[in-house]
């Protein structure tokens, strides 16, 4: 009899470990189920989302947009600059001059005819902003090295239709120019521009600059105007006067 109720009662102990069992996989699978409803509603709201909310524009579409921008940008900045040339020439007048003179100890003046003779020679120095724009082929030293020249006259002397893109057209003041391809650069772009009255130069020969060889085609320029000898008569005076200073120093 003991061992009847021991095994009725081995019996109901597995039933109900059999139970608890049964509840905690009944529980898995709702949980599982409810996981994966969920899962596929927010697949079907994010699908829904990328659809008809965003609306990403192509790479045409984008480049457009930043064209409009720059060139609004652009002709913001060409205004400004406009106003402001002639503030610029001033101030890089007098630094210019401030360096010249500030060594100068000679007090006697130049006859009018000296200071005529030295206008001539050097009032090209006095020129105020011009505005350069053109096109160009660049060889950089870093990329070339000594090669840069060789380069660029190699691409000269090939015919126009199996040459590489030339660079987009730029728009460069005079101050602009020296800042980007070293002191004196613009001096070059006005050589070769005074070289013909008549016509602008298009790829013109092998000019360097600090960065490295160019091939320029000028498509407009507008040279800057060189003011009239009594406008600038002190400033004058005193760069004849640095000048004839340091003639004097090389000759002793």
């Amino acid at each position: 009899m003991k061992s009847l109720n021991q095994k009725h009662q081995s019996l109901s102990n597995s039933i109900e470990k059999l139970g608890r069992q049964q509840f905690i996989i009944f529980t898995l699978l709702l949980i599982t189920a409810g996981c994966y409803g969920w899962l596929k509603i927010s697949q079907s709201d994010s699908d829904t989302w990328d659809e008809t909310i965003i609306k990403l524009p192509n790479s045409e579409q984008l480049q457009l947009k930043i064209d409009a921008q720059v060139t609004h940008k652009t002709d913001i900045d060409q205004q400004l600059n406009d106003n402001l040339d002639d503030i610029i020439d001033d101030q890089a007048m007098q630094i210019k001059l401030s360096g010249l003179t500030r060594n100068v100890t000679v007090t006697r003046e130049p006859t009018p005819e000296e200071l005529s003779n030295f206008y001539t020679q050097y009032k090209a120095q006095y020129r105020q902003l011009s505005t350069f724009h053109f096109t160009q082929y660049l060889f950089p030293t870093i990329k070339y090295g000594g090669q840069a020249v060789n380069m660029a006259h190699q691409m000269l002397n090939t015919a126009p239709e199996k040459r590489a893109k030339a660079s987009d057209r730029v728009s460069l003041n005079t101050l602009e120019v020296d800042r980007l391809y070293g002191a004196g650069f613009s001096k070059k772009l006005e050589g070769l521009v005074l070289q013909d009255s008549q016509k602008l130069p298009c790829w013109t020969k092998p000019i360097t600059s600090k960065i490295g060889a160019h091939l320029i085609c000028f498509k407009q320029v507008s040279l800057g105007s060189i003011p009239k000898l009594d406008s600038i008569k002190p400033q004058l005076i005193n760069h004849w006067r640095h000048e004839t200073l340091k003639q004097q120093s090389i000759k002793k």
